[in-house]
């Protein structure tokens, strides 16, 4: 049993959602004892905070992230050893203002000012992959140069998830700082002054072949002992023992119902449309589309809707969609239906008692928008080598 001791770094989440991020966290481990405790985290959507702390034991601030809540955080539960968090950003700016200056960017704005004011050692912030190309790269050099002035070195990445024990093709723009480091590594696959990209799409209508090396778990590894449901159907009995190490770690806590295991509902012509559709193709391909009946032909959607998912290649990105067909690429390779709620959850790495509280939409969103655990482990480790290689010491309360 892992423990938490003053060798344990602290850990503020801000933006914490669901917290899969610091679930990721958690998991990080030098011989028996963690390396990070998250002690607070901030998020202003109560089914979110909710499903926090029903999973994390931890009860979040429910607030905007501002200087009054990362004050009260810090107050509260500090110091923090390392500020970690994913501020929306939409990449929209104001010309002749600065890109953070502008309402549509400036959570990104505050999680460096929640930086600023809780002065901790390191920080992470995770974001989608286009915040380095956002209005010109304007948003990515204002935030350098702020990080830089607030006395850190930094690094930034664009990592794939399906390389780091993830069953998902998700690309995220990852920027550690470090305080005072004049060269931090941060893991040495990683480009220093620029952004790692990885040769990977999330596009179905790429005919590209898995990497072994890298990406060892594919959609139907995350999901196979999972019983199988017709659109509107429900199930809490697995379909089999786990099946390899992916499915030991989703079922490592001691229980045998699946929880959330739901399929969304669909009108019959949507079922019938969908039984035309291969894997890895959209019913809107042209060699597709021809061959459905034009009562129940969709006329048009985004480039991946209406799209099977391919069971032996890892999935594509779990949006807040991933139950609508006609807005994201998520139609079950077997089944006439798009994910179900579980799946969806396994697809991020959220192991299977994790449970979600809210609504239906409220539950695909918390899912949809999550860091991957699993990924959040990876980036945990590749900082905590970075802190101990550093002689950073965790603070004392």
């Amino acid at each position: 049993m892992t423990t938490v001791d003053a060798n344990t770094y602290k850990v503020l989440d801000l933006f914490s959602g669901c917290g899969g991020l610091s679930l990721g966290l958690d998991m990080v481990e030098r011989g028996e004892s963690r390396v990070f405790n998250t002690t607070a985290a901030v998020d202003h959507w109560l089914p979110a905070c909710n499903t926090y702390e029903l999973n994390l034991g931890l009860k979040p601030i429910c607030e905007s992230v501002d200087g009054s809540s990362v004050l009260n955080a810090l107050q509260q539960h500090g110091p923090f050893d390392v500020v970690v968090g994913g501020p929306p950003c939409q990449g929209f700016s104001t010309s002749g203002k600065r890109a953070l200056d502008d309402p549509r960017n400036s959570l990104v704005l505050e999680f460096l000012r929640a930086v600023e004011i809780t002065k901790p050692s390191a920080f992470l912030m995770e974001n989608v992959s286009g915040f380095r190309s956002f209005q010109g790269g304007a948003i990515f050099k204002e935030t350098l140069e702020m990080a830089n002035a607030l006395g850190f070195e930094v690094r930034s990445a664009v990592v794939q998830a399906s390389h780091y024990g993830v069953p998902q093709r998700r690309k995220r723009f990852i920027l550690v700082g470090v305080m005072g480091r004049n060269a931090i590594r941060f893991g040495d696959e990683l480009d220093r002054d620029g952004l790692f990209e990885f040769p990977s799409s999330d596009s179905v209508h790429l005919d590209e072949v898995l990497n072994p090396e890298k990406e060892r778990w594919t959609f139907w590894d995350a999901v196979s002992d999972l019983p199988p449901l017709n659109a509107g159907e429900e199930s809490a009995s697995y379909l089999s023992k786990p099946l390899n190490d992916l499915q030991n770690y989703f079922r490592s806590a001691s229980h045998s119902k699946v929880l959330s295991h739901r399929a969304m509902g669909h009108k019959p012509g949507f079922i019938k449309m969908m039984g035309y559709i291969p894997q890895g193709k959209s019913a809107l391909d042209p060699d597709i589309n021809c061959q459905i009946p034009k009562e129940i032909r969709p006329g048009k959607g985004f480039p991946n809707s209406y799209s099977r998912i391919r069971a032996d290649f890892p999935s594509p990105t779990i949006t807040r969609n991933f139950t609508t067909p006609s807005s994201a690429n998520c139609i079950h390779p077997f089944s006439d239906r798009a994910l179900s709620f579980r799946e969806g959850a396994r697809l991020q790495t959220f192991p299977d008692h994790f449970r979600f509280t809210g609504t239906s939409e409220q539950v695909r969103l918390q899912i949809g928008n999550a860091v991957p655990p699993r990924l959040g482990k990876y980036l945990g480790e590749l900082l905590a080598d970075e802190l101990h290689s550093g002689g950073f010491i965790p603070k004392i309360s």
